[in-house]
Parts: structure tokens; sequence; C-alpha cells
């Protein structure tokens, strides 16, 4: 096979792969945070039931990165979608088994699916280069961003139309489990596709005689010493505790809470974020090609925070899915940005341990922001708690013009 076919045939496979896998997955956190503000006693309890299934990242990311770059890591995918598909699946069996859905078997099944999934972005975005060989980096990550994001719409449009029905209905957490299935069967799709893929020499991890642990920590050391790596996770870890707790915590209490409406809408509405997403990544994937990727990033989260900001004032849902989709136009410039400067920038042997740092710092804060925000959502309401993201979230941004400075790889 010619050079030229592997790569369509891998990057037709692991186009499809994604798409497939987040398509049933768009809907696993907005499930989460719906039956947590079903069987909790509280507001806060959606918040800790999201940070609780992201504490994972933190605990095994270093681990999961290091170990990323000395194994196949298409395996370590396939790997982490058959853990996830198996989980999801048997869920109604151990739902019975546990005595019915409550907190803890909600808060245990997110920190089981989260623990799975940590190695499985690493070794995506590890992979990713020598698989498109010498081709832009910035137009194949806009690509891939792109999957993601159809899948999102797919998902979110589908698992709408299932989760449709009475709110607080008796069969409405029933609904809410079975798109976990489906979920869970768009892991086993994945891994099939993941296995078709033929890997190219370059892609084979090199052999390592140092322990993993040394590993993981020799990629901090290098995190720290670096001003692009350091900087970016700074403004990273910094922008998604801003961000990230409205976007999941505060759109759930706003669609239940402040517009009175179901699952269903608020799929819709996390669906329309991702119409968004799509358009900013094709731009990106068109034009792209010639921008400087640290100011792609950060004028990405300028406006990324100042699109949050209409939320303050407005009062009807129709309104709010046309402002979700502008927010998420912005979002894919901090993604890819951040993906294509660490692909320029990064020895391919420390990808796997950069990008399970990246990975640590957005699930890391995104937890700690979920927490911060079902707490400030129990004395504010939904619209105060979109502003205040939109202030700090913006700031990273204008900031990281001042205080981040580094001489950006050349582009290839």
């Amino acid at each position: 096979m010619s050079s030229e076919l592997r790569f369509r045939r891998n990057a037709l496979l692991l186009w499809g792969a994604q798409f497939i896998s987040a398509s049933g997955d768009a809907l696993f956190l907005p499930c989460l945070a719906w039956l947590a503000a079903s069987v909790g006693e509280s507001d806060a309890f959606v918040g800790w039931a999201v940070f609780l299934s992201f504490l994972p990242y933190l605990l095994f990311g270093p681990i999961a990165g290091a170990w990323v770059d000395r194994t196949d890591r298409r395996r370590v995918m396939i790997a982490s979608d058959l853990l996830r598909a198996l989980l999801l699946l048997t869920l109604p069996i151990t739902a019975a088994w546990w005595g019915g859905i409550d907190f803890a078997l909600i808060v245990a099944v997110g920190f089981l699916l989260a623990t799975f999934s940590t190695p499985f972005v690493p070794a995506r975005d590890a992979l990713l280069p020598a698989l498109i060989g010498r081709r832009s980096l910035p137009r194949w990550n806009a690509v891939m961003q792109t999957s993601s994001q159809l899948a999102m719409i797919v998902g979110l449009g589908l698992g709408g139309l299932l989760l449709s029905g009475d709110q607080g209905s008796a069969d409405e957490i029933d609904r809410v489990v079975s798109v976990l299935q489906i979920d869970g069967a768009t892991f086993i799709v994945s891994a099939v596709l993941l296995l078709l893929i033929v890997l190219p020499p370059e892609a084979r991890p090199p052999k390592r005689e140092t322990h993993v642990l040394r590993d993981a920590k020799e990629g901090l050391l290098f995190a720290t010493r670096d001003p692009m790596v350091g900087g970016l996770l700074l403004l990273t870890a910094l922008n998604n505790l801003a961000i990230m707790g409205p976007a999941i915590v505060g759109a759930a209490l706003l669609v239940r809470g402040t517009f009175g409406l179901g699952a269903a809408e608020y799929a819709w509405f996390e669906g329309c974020m991702a119409v968004g997403m799509v358009v900013g990544s094709l731009v990106l994937a068109g034009r792209g090609r010639g921008w400087s990727m640290r100011k792609v990033v950060l004028w990405g989260m300028i406006m990324d925070g100042l699109t949050y900001l209409p939320f303050i004032w407005i009062d009807d849902y129709p309104l709010a899915l046309v402002a979700i989709v502008v927010h998420g136009v912005f979002i894919p410039l901090i993604v890819v940005g951040r993906t294509s400067l660490i692909q320029r920038h990064v020895p391919p042997e420390r990808h796997g341990k950069i990008f399970a740092l990246v990975n640590i710092t957005v699930i890391g804060m995104t937890a700690l922001s979920a927490a911060a925000s079902g707490w400030i959502a129990e004395v504010t309401s939904p619209k105060v708690l979109f502003g205040l993201a939109g202030v700090f979230g913006a700031l990273c941004g204008v900031v990281g013009f001042f205080a981040w400075s580094f001489r950006e790889p050349v582009r290839r």
C-alpha cells in the first residue's frame, strides 16, 4: 500500500472512530449532570458529581501519559474503548444489583468511566502526527475537531429525541440510562475501526528502559522548564477554572431551573454549542494554516469569555440557543491552537506525557470549576454564574498577550 493510500485510509478510520465514539459519548456528561440533579438533594450535588467524575484525570493523568509514550498508542485507545463499553452496557445490571440509581452509583460510574478514559485523548493526539506525515497539523487538528463537533450534534440531537418526555416523570431516569447504553455500544464500533488502522513504522513507540514513574516525572519537569508548554498549561488551567463549571453545571441549572425545561431541551442546548464549534473548526481548517497559533489560542479565550456575557440578560430559550451557537464558534480556536502548538514544539517521544498534562489541566480545572459552580449556584442565579465566567475567562486571554511570550515553532 502506498504511503498516500495508507494516509487516507488511516485518516478516515481515525476520523470515523472518533465520530462514532463521540456521537454516543456526547451525552455522558449531560446525562451524569441530569441524573445528579434528579436524585441529588440540592444543586450542589450536580457540581460534586461532575467534580468526582473528573478526579481520575488528576490522580492517574501523569502515569497515563507516560504509559502512552511507552506502548502502542492505538492499542491504548482500543483498550480504553472496550473497558468503557463494558461499564456502560452493563449499567442496568449494575443498577439492579446496587438497588437502583442513586447518587453514589452515579459517582461510581462517572469515576470508573473517567479512569478508563484518561489515556485515550493523549494517545489520539500523540498518534495523529505519525499518521498524517508532513501535512498541516493545524488543518488536520481542525478536521479532527470537526469530527468531534459533528458527533456532538448528531449525538445530542438523537439524545434530545430519545430523552423527550415529561420532566420528572417516573421513566425519565430509565430513558437516561438507555442513552448511556447507546454510548457504550459506540465504544465497540470505535474499537473495531481503530483495530483496522495500519500503523506506520514511526508510530511505534521506542523501547524504554526507565520506570514509568520516572518517565512521568521527566514529563512534569519538561513542562515546568519550557516557557511555551508551562505558559500554555497555566493559561489553560485559569481559563478552564473560569469557564467550564458554568458550561456544564450552569447550563443544566439554566435549562432546568430558569427556563423550566427538561433533559431533551438540555441536550439540544449543548448540541447548538456543537453547531458553533463546527463552524469555528471549518474556518480554521480552511483559512488557519498561516495563522499564529499563539494568537489563535489567546483570541479564542477572549471571545470564549465575552460570548458568555449575553446570558446575563437572556430570558428566552430560543434566544439562548442562538447565543450558545455564537459561543461555540470560538472554542476550536483554543483547542486546535493548543494542540498544534504542542505537536510542533514538543519532541514526539514526549507527546503522550505533555498531552496527558494538558488533559489533566483541562479536566482537573473543569472538576474544580464544576464544584465551585454548584456551590455558587446555591447563593445566586445561573445568569450571574455565566456573567462571572465570561469576565474571568476573557481576562485569561488578555493576560496571555502580555505575559506569555515565546518563539513560535517554524511551520511545516
